[in-house]
């Protein structure tokens, strides 16, 4: 079944006083940094909800990793800086190193779903750290939904917010 991780905020999802933990796929933060569609507004949405305490969003160094491929080959030191500053100083975000637990439970994943290991990585990620879902737009992390729940952000807003997201 999948864990609930909660940690003591001012606010939380419908008043609880907590704030419940997803782990943030690598292409949540790339619909938002390129507006893409139609995976921009949900992914924003989610990102400030993350940003205003509403929800903990757990980020594996496999993560930042490929959003820094992704700044270097377009010559973006800036905007990199910027994001591994945002991400390391803000309370609402964690970074999840890959360690030798999670490294092997990976290896289960991989072998057991037939998923990319880097994609393994993140599960192991969010079940290591009791993350409530693993938020992607990735149709084929859904191969894992056994390990952990897999939600788009429009699904994960909705589900966990209670509230509509944007069309």
């Amino acid at each position: 079944s999948v864990a609930c991780r909660e940690l003591n905020l001012s606010e939380g999802i419908e008043g609880e006083g907590v704030a419940v933990a997803v782990l943030l796929d690598t292409n949540i933060f790339i619909s938002v940094k390129n507006r893409e569609e139609p995976y921009y507004p949900h992914s924003k949405v989610l990102l400030e909800h993350i940003d205003d305490g509403l929800l903990i969003g757990l980020i594996s160094t496999v993560t930042v990793a490929e959003m820094c491929v992704g700044y270097y080959l377009f010559g973006d030191v800036r905007e990199k800086n910027r994001f591994i500053t945002h991400i390391r100083s803000s309370d609402n975000y964690k970074v999840i190193d890959v360690d030798l637990n999670i490294a092997e439970k990976a290896g289960r994943i991989k072998a057991e779903a037939g998923i990319r290991l880097p994609d393994a990585i993140l599960i192991a990620s969010a079940i290591e750290k009791d993350a409530y879902a693993i938020v992607t737009h990735d149709i084929e992390l859904r191969k894992a939904s056994k390990y952990i729940k897999v939600l788009s952000a429009r699904d994960c807003i909705q589900e966990l917010m209670g509230r509509k997201s944007p069309r």
